[in-house]
C-alpha cells in the first residue's frame, strides 16, 4: 500500500486533471460557439474533442499513479471539473471571448491597412490620369503663356 503522501499527491494530480480538462471543455465551447457548427460537424467536433483530451488526461493519469485508473481517480476527475465549473469557468470564458474580439479587431486593422495600402498607388496612378486629362479644359491660357512666339516686325 502506498503512503498517505504519495496518494495525496496522485489525488491532487488528478484534481488537477480534472481542472485541466474543464479548461479545454470551456475552450472547446467558445470555438463551437464561434463556428457555430450544424447538424452533421457536431458530432465531427465532439469527436475532435475527445481525441485531443484523451492523451492528456492518460499523461495525467501516468504522471499520477502509473496509469492505473482507480475510483479516486474518476472522483477526482469529477472534483476537479466541478470545481473549475463553480469557480473559474465564467471568468476563463470571458477572457476568451475578449482574446477572440481583440484577434478579431487586429485582424480586420491589418485587412484594412493592407487594402489601403494596395489601393493607393491606383489612387494615385487615377488622380494623375484624371488631372492630365482635364488639364487643357481647366487652364485653356496658360498653356499659350508657355509657348514661345517669336515677335516679329511684320507680324503683328
Amino acid at each position: 500500500m502506498d503512503p498517505l503522501s504519495a496518494q495525496l499527491y496522485s489525488f491532487g494530480i488528478v484534481l488537477l486533471a480534472g481542472v485541466n480538462l474543464g479548461l479545454f471543455f470551456d475552450l472547446f465551447r467558445v470555438i463551437r460557439g464561434l463556428l457555430r457548427p450544424g447538424r452533421f460537424s457536431t458530432p465531427l467536433l465532439d469527436l475532435l474533442f475527445g481525441a485531443l483530451i484523451t492523451p492528456v488526461l492518460i499523461l495525467y493519469l501516468i504522471l499520477a499513479n502509473w496509469g492505473e485508473l482507480r475510483g479516486y481517480v474518476l472522483i477526482g476527475l469529477a472534483l476537479g471539473f466541478f470545481f473549475y465549473r463553480l469557480i473559474l469557468s465564467s471568468m476563463i470564458i470571458a477572457v476568451l471571448l475578449w482574446l477572440v474580439d481583440l484577434i478579431r479587431r487586429l485582424l480586420n486593422l491589418v485587412v484594412t491597412a493592407a487594402l489601403w495600402l494596395g489601393s493607393l498607388p491606383v489612387l494615385v496612378y487615377q488622380e494623375a490620369r484624371f488631372h492630365y486629362a482635364h488639364r487643357r479644359k481647366a487652364l485653356p491660357k496658360v498653356g499659350r503663356l508657355w509657348k514661345l512666339r517669336p515677335r516679329l516686325r511684320w507680324r503683328k
